[in-house]
């Protein structure tokens, strides 16, 4: 199955018909196995449907019926366990197939029958029958069934791993369908491939494209000496690798020229432990550098660095070993803080490069300039954003740039946070006021609808849900989109801080409280949070003592108060939507086992280490190999310590977190002895890393899966459907077709008790179900969508015919429709 794209061979064809028969005479039953599924894999290539001669099939027909005799047709086991399809066993398996779908032998019925009563031997069977078709969501679910009762033996793997397509999946390449134990016994299958198509120098990057990271020294030695496609090397190079075989590739680099060293460290940058070759290329002590200079980019996206954590671990090795090291591995922002690339950072900014742009915040001010300066000139390439960029994905990736590069400049300067920045430079240099535009009836001016910037257009006292023409014609109608775009900004960076806030619990000064009031963004964004005041009072910032400091509610404070189900509910009462994640942001409280000392409830889970470390980094953890893995962050007078299972080194392959301590200046802290709110960052952070690094397919994020929950027990509570219940991290739908079972952590969606979860489409969801809103302005749509869709399948009367067909709940209706006397399609 692994060769569609090739045509079919007739002359071998030919070859293994004949060698049925020998093996027939011979009562060689082994031999009739392989050869008919070397025919198979001929017939699966293009053109192999006729190939063969009418004469050939009733043969093999003969030849593999008395060989394999069908003795009980009633019995799925025997009448499936053949290696040939004839005419008997292909009459005897129609009984036994799916009856929605009127193309081919469909099995995965069976297989879900199999598996509800643990029948392993007709699962085995049902994996590699040529009678009928099981797809790969059925392969994934008899794969791990064997695997977990132990039978998942070589010689399965490898008939399964002849389809190239199904063993990367199982293999977890894309995202994982199986467990990671079930996934890692397809890995060497995958290697093996790799291995083949990598054999020559012409291989064809497009069939490696979609093919998993291997593992073994032998692929990185070939990338090392490949001479063809360039992303064909790298992609070798960066094979994982086991602590013995880095220690070898160490070796075999010692005595070669510098140049094939600098390539090795260059291709193991993807595999996250190129620092391992620092010394071999006489940069010991430049390994926290590498690690803020990977950390520091992103291949999607713009990263915020830290200016503070550049310095000091530049300061760790000279001047001329820090140059060297972003020649190998260029990172413009870290070059910026050190005052390197000047003129080609500039060169990029001229171009409108996102990175170039960040990396301008981060240069020190030039001859003449002052951070003042600087900050007026990204206010400008900000407001020329409608004007440069008309695709609305540009212009947004633009103004995210300017902004990261606003937060970079504000570390130069020495400022609190861009907020700080951006009241001293309004006070240097005042954003024109835009006058308010007014058209007839209508009056148009820059404010905040749902948390954002908006330009709000009112008639008669109300305010209208979008502008009307005759205001976008009007001539002052281009200022106030400027400005909009200025205050989408500055609502941006006062955001940044909104999210310390609520996750620090570090209190707002009265005086600054009062001086961010005062200014358009904060006078929109802060009445939407909840505030803690000094009398231990929470409320709306309207309903709280401001005379003193106010710390901004964080939901494990709220909760630890019994208070935070009360919000919530009035969240949804109000359909509030806030700047920053805080009444439905995940929060974590120690178990009662955690409490008296450490959290360990990720110990044992597998996890990806390349986009977990990834992860971990841009939160502020740092990472150490040596002596013992571990990675570290301060929050406030606490500092929290995750002791790692690394392979060597962190980010080189599958990675576990042992345990997570907590200590301040005096020594360890109990969890259940910290302030809410630090022991539930950590855990946020740690849940979002071993997210990113998930493994195996029922690996889920709770902490996300709970606030989903309490989103929608909150939008319930205003009336929702009463079809509707929640089971642990499970919303349970009763609808009227069938009973939906919705994962608010994996967001797989079964029918009718079933396994095997649901494909539905992507749009599904796409339109917000009435009773929902959107609880935080800047939110991924991914929790709106998946909660969209629990809301929708609560009234799956009205569902269409895509959504059932995937549902698998479409029947074709003969019968007239009452109403209008015509047949409906899914009724």
């Amino acid at each position: 199955m692994g060769n569609r794209e090739q045509p079919v061979d007739r002359l071998v064809l030919m070859v293994l018909v004949s060698r049925a028969r020998q093996a027939a005479a011979a009562g060689d039953l082994a031999t009739l196995r392989a050869t008919a599924r070397d025919m198979l894999a001929q017939l699966n290539r293009r053109g192999g449907a006729g190939a063969l001669a009418d004469a050939d099939e009733r043969e093999l027909d003969r030849i593999y019926d008395t060989a394999f005799p069908l003795t009980d047709p009633a019995d799925p086991g025997d009448v499936f366990d053949a290696p040939w399809p004839t005419t008997v066993r292909e009459e005897a398996a129609e009984k036994f197939a799916d009856e929605d779908t009127p193309f081919g032998v469909h099995l995965n019925g069976l297989v879900d029958a199999a598996l509800d009563r643990g029948d392993r031997k007709l699962l085995r069977v049902l994996a590699v029958t040529p009678l009928g078709d099981v797809d790969n969501t059925s392969q994934a679910l008899i794969a791990d069934a064997l695997q977990a009762a132990g039978e998942l033996d070589d010689e399965l793997v490898g008939l399964l791993a002849e389809d190239p397509y199904l063993c990367r999946d199982l293999a977890g390449h894309r995202k994982p369908i199986v467990a990671a134990a079930t996934a890692d016994r397809f890995r060497p299958a995958c290697d093996e491939r790799l291995w083949q198509l990598t054999s020559a120098p012409d291989a064809d990057w497009d069939r490696l494209v979609s093919t998993a990271v291997p593992r073994g020294l032998r692929f990185v030695l070939r990338g090392l000496d490949f001479t063809g496609n360039w992303r064909v090397a790298r992609h070798l190079g960066a094979a994982e690798l086991t602590p013995a075989e880095r220690a070898e590739l160490i070796e075999q680099l010692r005595e070669q020229p510098r140049e094939r060293q600098e390539a090795a460290f260059t291709m193991r940058l993807a595999a996250g432990d190129a620092h391992v070759l620092l010394p071999l290329l006489g940069l010991a002590g430049a390994e926290r550098l590498l690690r803020l200079i990977q950390a520091g980019q992103a291949p999607s996206r713009v990263v915020r660095n830290d200016r503070a954590a550049i310095l000091a671990a530049a300061a760790e090795v000279r001047p001329a070993d820090a140059e060297r090291l972003l020649k190998l591995a260029p990172n413009d922002v870290v070059a910026a803080a050190l005052g390197l690339r000047r003129k080609p950072i500039m060169t990029r900014v001229e171009k409108w490069s996102p990175v170039g742009i960040t990396a301008y915040g981060m240069l020190p001010p030039g001859d003449g300039e002052t951070v003042l300066d600087r900050w007026v000139a990204l206010r400008e390439l900000r407001r020329r954003a409608e004007e440069l960029f008309p695709a609305p994905e540009r212009r947004r990736q633009h103004a995210i740039a300017v902004d990261v590069a606003l937060d970079h400049l504000a570390q130069v300067g020495g400022y609190a946070d861009a907020a700080a920045l951006d009241a001293a430079g309004e006070a240097y240099s005042p954003t024109p006021e835009v006058p308010v535009v007014s058209v007839g009836a209508y009056t148009a001016a820059v404010g905040f609808q749902d948390a954002e910037a908006a330009i709000v257009a009112v008639k008669g006292g109300r305010a209208l849900r979008s502008v009307p023409k005759a205001v976008r014609d009007d001539p002052g109608y281009a200022a106030l989109r400027e400005r909009q775009e200025l205050m989408r900004g500055e609502a941006a960076r006062l955001c940044g801080r909104l999210r310390r806030l609520v996750a620090t619990g570090e209190p707002l000064p009265a005086v600054e409280l009062a001086r961010l009031r005062a200014t358009t963004a904060g006078a929109g964004l802060l009445p939407l949070l909840v505030w803690q005041d000094v009398h231990g009072r929470f409320g709306l910032l309207g309903d709280v003592d401001v005379a003193g400091p106010v710390v901004a509610a964080h939901p494990a404070v709220l909760a630890a108060a019994g208070l935070l189900g009360h919000w919530q509910a009035e969240a949804a009462r109000l359909r509030l939507c806030q700047p920053v994640p805080q009444l439905f942001r995940e929060w974590y409280a120690p178990t009662p086992e955690e409490a008296l000392g450490q959290a360990t409830r990720f110990t044992g889970r597998v996890i990806g280490g390349g986009a977990a470390v990834r992860e971990l980094a841009s939160r502020g953890w740092r990472l150490d190999d040596a002596p013992s893995a571990r990675a570290t962050r301060r929050a406030g007078a606490h500092t929290m310590v995750l002791h790692g299972a690394v392979p060597g080194c962190w980010g080189a392959g599958d990675i576990g977190f042992v345990r997570l301590e907590f200590a301040d200046g005096a020594g360890p802290v109990a969890a259940g002895e910290l302030p809410p709110a630090v022991f539930s960052e950590a855990l946020r952070d740690l849940e979002r890393a071993a997210r990113a690094g998930r493994r195996s397919v029922g690996d889920h994020p709770p902490g996300l899966a709970r606030s989903r929950a309490e989103l929608l027990t909150a939008v319930l509570g205003r009336g929702g459907s009463d079809r509707i219940a929640l089971d642990g991290d499970t919303a349970v739908v009763s609808g009227s077709r069938a009973t939906y079972r919705v994962h608010l952590g994996t967001e797989a969606v079964t029918v009718n008790g079933g396994r095997r979860p649901r494909e539905l489409p992507y749009g599904f969801g796409e339109q917000m179900h009435r009773a929902l809103y959107r609880p935080v302005a800047d939110q991924s749509p991914a929790t709106t969508r998946l909660l969209s869709r629990v809301l929708w399948l609560a009234e799956d009367e009205q569902l269409d015919r895509s959504v059932l067909d995937t549902l698998g709940l479409a029947t074709s209706a003969t019968a007239p429709c009452p109403s209008c006397g015509r047949v409906h399609a899914g009724r």
